[in-house]
């Protein structure tokens, strides 16, 4: 795998410009039935240097299944051109002894598979995991909106998901985590960890994003870093002769060469956030001269960027149904209904998955890294961990210890016996092996294979789904070149959890911005939004961020 997911952007957009994190969200739920206080739980945010957190965090323990082909440069994850000829058994021993059936919740960007009892590569896992895993699956692009009531009903399951993204936009989160999930740091600090050989693999600097109010809450998915690559259609530009852009003025020189009405084509889906990388709007908090802390959205190069993105919205080059806001946008670039878009880098595997067998000419391919004027470009870069399971509080150490357990065997990384298992089913049956041994679905793996286990926990970071003729190279390419670019963090090092305040912050904004995008409001409406941000909160959390740098001699 190799990283978030892919998904609608309406209301996933600028929450890195807004104030949390470099992935994108929206929102701002109140989570109303946690109160404040509470075990040292805090509206007013708070950060530690991650070393500072060393005693909360699991020992690392590396467990190596097979070595990289292509080892990443500058952080970016590594390549696997081919699965081994062997897997190894990474956990011999059933996670759940007592056979009680597990709850569990997970978002998903593609159709629901059929259920438990109706799918046999669920039963295979839960064979290997000793009890069922009944998920609850909730559609990726509105799942933060359905955590909001359901985290301040209390009603959560054994294990929850929660993308950070989500997290960032969920006010008095603090308060939720305190009241509902279990402090794991007993079950999981230091040597503890060795009961469970896949979660202590994981990187230490992920296990310092899972924590809460100074206690470990949440077993970490390691991030890749990068929140959103810009894809183009291949397949279809190589019909056109089109290239993909390398400046701004390609950009819109696509939009006229692509775009057909008449034909049911056009050039862009979401591509906002893409661009405004692309004009060098910082990603989260920088510097100005001056050595003021602004946020991305405060800055020159955010103005020209919303009046770039309008232009292509003006000019009749998005497709109606994101113009609307009611996309479903990978079956609309899937089936060639526009050829260029943003997504989470984990999108592009999971689109050549369904497309593998419907349309075997489907070649989604990245676009480097560009700058607006062709010149260097930066690329934004985010937390080394990007999604969290939490563990419902108050099941009894002997339960806690079960679903841990589950969460070691969904852990398990490239290379083994679980990883296979979990990602493509049962050999011969959900899948059978291509003469390079790389798994290929087959008509009932297509059927029942979905990421759901992957959601619950993480592993290391990789690039591995060679089963996709150069895949593996490409996105390998692509990471390198973006790594080689990628931004300064400011707050490197340091775990930062975000004012509750800011979280109310960025539906509004994003909102306004939409609007202005769209041509529903002026453009002179922009400040006036930007001021209401700063006002609102903005402000106050510029001092605390400031804080936080200059407590750090930073």
């Amino acid at each position: 795998m190799t990283g978030s997911v892919g998904g609608n952007t309406s209301r996933r957009t600028f929450i890195s410009l807004l104030g949390a994190g470099a992935a994108a969200a929206a929102g701002g739920v109140t989570l109303a039935g946690c109160s404040d206080g509470g075990s040292g739980s805090s509206t007013g945010g708070r950060a530690e240097t991650e070393d500072k957190l060393s005693g909360l965090l699991p020992k690392y323990i590396p467990y190596e299944s097979v070595k990289p082909d292509l080892p990443g440069e500058n952080g970016a994850s590594p390549g696997f051109t081919k699965y081994p000829a062997e897997l190894k058994r990474a956990v011999p021993d059933k996670a759940v002894t007592s056979g009680k059936e597990v709850s569990a919740m997970t978002p998903l960007w593609s159709p629901p598979p059929p259920g438990l009892g109706k799918n046999s590569y669920y039963d295979v896992n839960n064979e290997r995991i000793g009890a069922p895993v009944r998920f609850n699956i909730l559609n990726g692009n509105d799942y933060g909106d359905k955590l909001g009531p359901i985290l301040a009903a209390g009603n959560v399951p054994e294990l929850l998901c929660i993308p950070g993204w989500n997290i960032a936009s969920l006010t008095r989160f603090g308060q939720a985590v305190d009241k509902l999930f279990e402090d794991l740091t007993p079950y999981l600090a230091g040597d503890k960890a060795s009961a469970y050989p896949m979660l202590a693999n994981l990187p230490t600097r992920a296990w310092a994003y899972g924590v809460w109010n100074n206690q470990l809450k949440a077993v970490p998915f390691p991030s890749d870093g990068f929140p959103w690559m810009m894809m183009y259609r291949k397949d279809i530009f190589d019909q056109f002769g089109a290239e993909p852009p390398k400046n701004a003025d390609d950009l819109l020189a696509l939009g006229k060469q692509l775009t057909d009405p008449k034909a049911g084509r056009w050039a862009f889906g979401s591509v906002a956030d893409e661009i405004h990388r692309a004009f060098g709007v910082p990603g989260g908090w920088s510097k100005d001269p001056s050595g003021k802390l602004v946020r991305g959205l405060e800055t020159p190069q955010f103005e020209e960027a919303v009046a770039f993105i309008r232009k292509l919205f003006q000019s009749g080059y998005v497709h109606p149904e994101v113009v609307a806001n009611s996309a479903d946008e990978n079956a609309l670039f899937e089936g060639g209904k526009f050829l260029i878009r943003q997504n989470g880098l984990g999108g592009w595997g999971e689109s050549l998955q369904r497309q593998q067998t419907v349309n075997p000419k489907f070649n989604p391919q990245p676009v480097m890294p560009f700058a607006h004027d062709g010149g260097t470009p930066i690329t934004w870069g985010g937390d080394p961990a990007g999604i969290f399971t939490f563990v419902k509080k108050g099941l009894g150490e002997a339960r806690v210890k079960e679903l841990l357990g589950v969460l070691n065997y969904t852990s398990a990384p490239f290379g083994t016996e679980e990883y296979q298992l979990y990602n493509y089913g049962q050999e011969g049956k959900h899948y059978t092996k291509q003469p390079s041994g790389a798994p290929k679905l087959t008509a009932l793996g297509q059927k029942e294979v979905s990421q759901t286990y992957i959601f619950l926990g993480g592993r290391p970071v990789a690039i591995t789904q060679s089963e996709y003729p150069g895949y593996v190279e490409s996105m390998s390419a692509w990471q390198n070149a973006a790594a080689k670019v990628r931004e300064k963090n400011l707050f490197d090092g340091i775990r930062v959890e975000q004012p509750a305040k800011m979280a109310a912050l960025n539906q509004p904004f994003d909102d306004k911005l939409q609007d202005i995008y769209r041509g529903r409001r002026p453009v002179s409406e922009l400040k006036a939004a930007i001021k209401e941000w700063q006002t609102n909160g903005g402000n106050e959390g510029r001092d605390f961020y400031a804080k936080v740098l200059s407590d750090n001699g930073r």
